[in-house]
């Protein structure tokens, strides 16, 4: 049996481009600290590798701090900004992955104030709550740029101008965050244009190595390091980088540059194709119908268990999941479902389908066809 893997947005096999890349540069074996001949070439090797990670974001290299991954770099983006400060305000959405939940949750417990914004029924920040929830206490904005579990894409310009505004107004300083973790594959991710303060994101779902990420973090960003024990980094992130890693992240880059736009059209396509063939059963389409990623399809069926689902479909070879990968083993109905209104029978019931470089068309036919199967087996 021939097996095939639908869930890309938990995680991306390592490109072998990249793969290469990383090999070649094991020779670089030396502390990038050291002042001796081969720590200088390891150390030139990794400014190489930040200049251009900097310049696909838009940044300077200086702006960019490297992570063990998007958990880290949200966790830093977070908690870095908020414990500046012996008190604030917090603005967020209960659809945020739990990289971002987890962290504002532990803050709501030291003292600070959290205020969930509302989410319209696609799963869309509602700009005029926003608006209203906006004083002179918030310290910290969390949105992502797209959510991993739904597609649904936020407005992060409008939001950002939004907040510049207030800023002006007011006399005050709102730092504003967001996690691309999810959008990064098909969207353009350039700083400047969506205009926050904290940039997230890992190299585990743009092909790249597991367990690095970055921070970019703009100039005079009010941030407190979470580490210590060295100045690496400008002492935000001490430690001795990881160059192999990162070399990766840089060269994962580079190819989705070029792969973007093309993947983009792909992945429509695929989504189309399911939305119009499965069939003998209602379903949910959950998040915006327009302004979405389509690389992530998420459904949602009442009666039915998603686990089920999920389960019946691995037997006959096919990889999806029923949410977040993060999340999987939590018995807890999908936080991001229950936000834009879904009951716990539909939320319970839910799965997500996620394409990716690999996918081909005689997989999608394949799967749509198993997949009308497996829930007529199920209903």
């Amino acid at each position: 049996m021939t097996r095939v893997y639908l869930d890309y947005a938990a995680s991306t096999p390592l490109d072998r481009t990249v793969a290469r890349e990383m090999h070649r540069t094991e020779k670089y074996f030396s502390n990038t600290s050291s002042l001796y001949r081969s720590g200088r070439e390891a150390n030139e090797v990794l400014q190489t590798s930040l200049k251009k990670i900097g310049m696909f974001f838009g940044a300077k290299s200086e702006e960019i701090i490297i992570t063990s991954g998007t958990t880290e770099s949200n966790n830093l983006a977070i908690l870095g900004t908020a414990r500046l400060r012996s008190g604030g305000e917090i603005i967020s959405v209960k659809s945020e992955h739990s990289s971002v939940r987890e962290p504002i949750k532990q803050l709501q417990s030291e003292g600070y104030k959290i205020r969930w914004c509302k989410l319209d029924k696609h799963g869309r920040v509602e700009l005029s709550e926003l608006k209203k929830l906006l004083n002179k206490k918030t310290i910290l904005i969390s949105i992502a740029y797209a959510n991993g579990e739904i597609g649904t894409i936020q407005p992060m310009g409008k939001i950002a101008k939004m907040v510049r505004d207030f800023e002006i107004n007011n006399e005050t300083k709102v730092v504003l965050h967001t996690d691309i973790s999810a959008a990064i594959g098909t969207l353009n991710c350039d700083v400047n244009r969506l205009g926050a303060d904290l940039v997230t994101c890992g190299a585990s779902k743009i092909y790249g190595p597991k367990g690095v990420g970055i921070i970019y973090i703009k100039r005079n960003t009010p941030i407190k390091n979470m580490f210590y024990g060295g100045f690496q980094q400008s002492a935000m992130r001490p430690g001795t980088e990881d160059l192999v890693s990162i070399v990766g992240f840089a060269e994962s880059l580079q190819i989705l540059n070029t792969r973007r736009s093309t993947d983009a059209r792909k992945y429509q396509q695929y989504y189309i194709d399911c939305i119009h063939n499965i069939t003998g059963i209602e379903y949910l389409e959950n998040g915006h119908p327009k302004d979405r990623i389509y690389s992530v399809l998420s459904l949602c069926f009442d009666n039915i268990s998603g686990e089920n689902i999920v389960a019946y479909l691995d037997a006959e070879g096919f990889e999806i999941a029923t949410g977040a990968a993060c999340e999987a083993s939590n018995d807890k109905p999908s936080e991001a479902l229950i936000a834009i209104g879904r009951t716990l029978s539909q939320a319970q019931g839910s799965v997500r389908i996620s394409f990716g470089r690999r996918t081909s068309q005689s997989d999608i036919n394949r799967f749509i066809k198993i997949f009308n199967k497996v829930l007529k087996e199920l209903y």
